[in-house]
Formats: structure tokens, sequence, C-alpha cells
């Protein structure tokens, strides 16, 4: 049983350690030290394996029978198919029960070959890391070009944008028919909420999402020039982010809300208007109110009117439309936008 335990205890070290008499024949060797000999050769004298001088081997067996201290040495192993291997040794008597004396001897590569394994792991992380920034210097290039085509993409809708506008201001003041020039100015005035809406992204060079904020005041200021000075536009907006998915429906939204209530709910086109954005979360609220006499019940409205425009537009969002007569007409539209989970 204590032999069984002593080779188990033997065999979980790593390195080759060996149990030899005082002239050097083997008693006992752990897993490694059988692989380094090429097999089990107990009795055998560890010398016949070694290229070391028979003489150096045994003057350093007999310094190591004589102190219990480990004694540091240098031995070549004879390998047949890679050639001779030159490991560190240390060795130390040990006595067993009985009297009998023993000498450990514990083999170790030498420095030189440990820092060569390690010049080698390395080289190879070095090698790893050089592949990794070279992949990372292509993906960085091609957002890169990505980016840039994207900004020009969005010049060239903005342009086509402030083209489209310049032809139907173009056509308002050229037609003579009045219902034309009304159907003409309301689809301009669409098309301008949409062009500031991608101006924003454009300015900013953002594509996916824009500044909640940012965007009402800038879509507040276009409107304001189309409206005249006798419409004041109160503007109150939560900061936050507004996906682009949300963001043109949104811009027609405001747009159709606002002319609305410029148009029937203030006495004589003139007085304020309130349009606040609030977001609790992922969810906003939008909400445009004026002081006039109300509004007319959801029944009545054409799919082409503006309240017909706006019903459409919250189904496209996925938003609840909610009217209230509260000192005038009071228009919410609540709708959800994950956009706003990237703000910090």
């Amino acid at each position: 049983m204590a032999a069984g335990i002593e080779q188990s205890l033997l065999d979980f070290l790593q390195e080759p350690v060996f149990l030899l008499t005082p002239q050097g024949r083997i008693m006992r060797a752990n897993a490694a030290a059988l692989r380094l000999i090429g097999g089990d050769r107990s009795g055998e004298d560890l010398g016949s394996f070694l290229e070391t001088p028979s003489n150096e081997f045994r003057a350093w067996l007999r310094c190591c029978s004589g102190t219990s201290s480990p004694m540091a040495g240098q031995l070549l192993f004879r390998q047949p198919e890679a050639g001779p291997r030159r490991l560190r040794m240390q060795g130390a008597r040990l006595r067993e029960a009985g009297g009998h004396v023993m000498i450990a001897v514990r083999c170790t590569a030498p420095d030189s070959d440990r820092f060569s394994v390690l010049k080698k792991e390395v080289a190879q992380l070095n090698a790893e890391a050089h592949a990794r920034r070279q992949r990372q210097s292509l993906l960085e290039e091609a957002l890169h070009r990505n980016m840039i085509m994207l900004r020009e993409l969005n010049h060239r809708v903005k342009n086509n944008i402030q083209l489209m506008v310049g032809l139907f201001s173009a056509a308002i003041r050229e037609t003579g028919s009045e219902e034309v020039r009304d159907v003409l100015q309301a689809a301009n005035q669409r098309l301008l909420a949409v062009g500031a809406a991608q101006a924003l992204m454009y300015e900013t060079q953002q594509v996916s999402m824009v500044s909640s904020a940012a965007f009402l005041e800038a879509l507040a200021s276009t409107l304001s020039v189309t409206l005249g000075p006798e419409v004041r536009l109160e503007v109150s907006a939560t900061e936050g982010r507004l996906s682009s998915e949300a963001t043109f429906p949104l811009a027609l939204i405001v747009n159709e809300l606002v002319t609305n209530a410029v148009k029937h709910g203030l006495r004589g086109g003139t007085g304020a208007v309130r349009i606040v954005l609030d977001r609790q979360g992922h969810e906003f609220t939008l909400i445009v109110q004026d002081d006039g006499p109300g509004i007319v019940t959801a029944g009545s409205w054409r799919r082409s009117s503006g309240l017909g425009i706006v019903k459409g537009l919250c189904r496209q969002l996925g938003a609840e439309l909610r009217i209230e007569k509260q000192d005038g007409a009071r228009i919410i539209v609540r709708f959800t936008d994950s956009g706003n989970e990237f703000l910090t």
C-alpha cells in the first residue's frame, strides 16, 4: 500500500523523477521519467541512458549520497530520435524504513530551454495580436467607407428634398387656382417637415437616431418660417433618442397637428400653439394644444384631411391617439420607441 502511494505521488509530478540506489540503479521512476528513458527500466543503471561521461555521473551521485540537501548538476540523456537532451538535476539522499539509502533525482529543463519555449509562446501571441490588429484595421476601414457613403446619401437626399421644395414653391407662385395653391402648399409643408428631420440627421451625421429635443426645435423652426410671425410655437421637449423609423412619421404628425391648430384653433390666425414631447423610459408623449374652440369628432374625419393623415401615421407608429377638449383642442399621441435606450 505504501509503495503504491509513493508511486502515485511520483506520477503526480510533471517533471521526470527517479529513485536510485547510491550506485545509480533505478529503483522507481514516475511516468515522465519512464517516457524519458523509453519505458520501465527498474534495476538498470541510469548511467546507461546518458551521454554524460560515467565518471562525472558517479561523482555527482557520491555528492548526492552524502547530503539530504539538493545537489545541483546537469546530465545529458540519450534520445535516439530527437538527439541528446540536456536536463538540470537535483539529487539528495533519502532514507527508507529499514535503513536502506536511496537517492531522489529530479530533472528539470535548463533555463535556456524554458526561455526558448517562452520566446515561442510570446512570438505566437505577437502573431495573433498582429492578425487581430489587421482584422480590426480592415473593419475600421470598411466602417469608414460606409460612413462616407451614408453621409453622401444623406447629403443627396437633403439636396433632392430642397430641389422638390423649390419646385413646389415655384408652382405655388405660378398657379392661379386657390384650390390648387392650397393643395400645393400643404404638400410643400409636409415636404419641409420631412426635410427638417433629414437635415438634422445630415448635420449631426447620425444615421439611425436623432436627439428628440433637437428634432422638435428644428421642426418648430422650419414650421415657424412658413406659418409667419402671427403664430408663436411654444416648444418643450425632454431629451431622448428617436430612431429614424419614428422620426419621419413623427415629423409629419407634428406638421399636420400644428397646421390644423393654426387653421382651426387660432382666432384670426394669430396666437400660440404649444408643442410638448415628453419621454418616460422608452415611451414618448406628444401633445399639441391650442386655445381655440375645440375640434370636430373623430367620426367626421376624412382620410385625406390633416387628422385623417395623423390617424394613419399613428397606426404606422403603433401610437395611441387621444383628443381632448380642454381650453381648446388638445391632441395627445403616445408611442414607444427603443432608440432612446442608447442615451447616456
